[in-house]
């Protein structure tokens, strides 16, 4: 048998091996350092690369908040209205408001001798948002609407609604010519879209215009639409179209914030119909 202080002799050296050495300490808090530190980064990646997305995401909506606002005004613009500032940074036309087939064939410059008249006969029509301010009969140019002899439109002074629609002058009128399916525009006041010092901006309610489109502000009102914009090309640019070819409008933008960068390419169809 074995004496309590042999016993002792050996639980001693069982009783000293318990705990860790200095090494062994040091060892585990590098290794929990580096855990921490690999698992910190991962963590700060994540809520960065969520915040970016999200600040992208904004952005992106709002890029497409501004084409379908451009896109959904155009498309109701008068055929032949368009017309671009020699920078291609600012885009004019004129909002359509009503449009129809008149009844009778109007004056035109290729009857001669035919007297000016001072209203036209129309099958009922409606007017939607706007002002009915312009009649457009005969356009194939730009210039027939807005140059001083462009005689394709007319000031409008009333229009009487019933079975059949009379639209009155504003003074007696001889057009340029006819529209080869008898059909007639109704237009607004012209409108303006412009990328001018990092922004895009509409301009309304300054009147008819001759004077070529350039990149100063025309008057009237003016709104904002987006800001912090950049382009690496021209904003706008048009493929021009003809009696059976579609108008092709282009945008091309970019919006920046906080670092985030979205480009914005869009292209707008607008219908000519003669």
């Amino acid at each position: 048998m074995f004496s309590p202080k042999a016993k002792r002799s050996r639980i001693q050296p069982l009783y000293m091996s318990l705990g860790f050495t200095l090494i062994e300490l040091i060892s585990v808090m590098v290794i929990l350092g580096i855990i921490a530190t690999i698992g910190t980064r991962f963590v700060v990646t994540t809520v960065d690369s969520y915040a970016a997305t999200e600040k992208r995401a904004k952005l992106t909506a709002r890029g497409r908040v501004v084409v379908e606002q451009i896109t959904r005004q155009l498309r109701l613009a008068v055929p032949y209205s368009l017309r671009l500032s020699s920078s291609g940074n600012c885009l004019e036309f004129m909002p359509g408001v009503a449009g129809g087939a008149y009844l009778e064939r109007v004056a035109d410059e290729t009857l001669p001798g035919s007297a000016a008249t001072s209203s036209i006969t129309t099958a009922p029509f409606s007017v939607g948002l706007g002002a009915p301010t312009y009649l457009i009969i005969g356009a194939m140019s730009n210039s027939d609407i807005y140059a001083p002899a462009g005689n394709a439109l007319v000031d409008i002074n009333s229009i009487t609604y019933g079975a059949t629609n009379t639209i009155n002058f504003s003074a007696p009128h001889r057009f340029e010519r006819n529209s080869i399916n008898q059909r007639f525009f109704i237009g607004d006041s012209p409108k303006r879209f412009c990328f001018s010092g990092g922004q895009i901006l509409e301009y309304g309610s300054y009147g008819l215009l001759s004077a070529a489109v350039d990149d100063s502000n025309p008057g009237g009102s003016s709104l904002v639409m987006a800001e912090n914009v950049t382009t690496n090309s021209t904003f706008f640019s048009i493929s021009p179209g003809s009696e059976d070819r579609n108008v092709a409008v282009s945008l091309d933008f970019t919006l920046t914030e906080r670092g985030q960068v979205v480009t914005m390419n869009n292209t707008v169809l607008l219908h000519n119909v003669p």
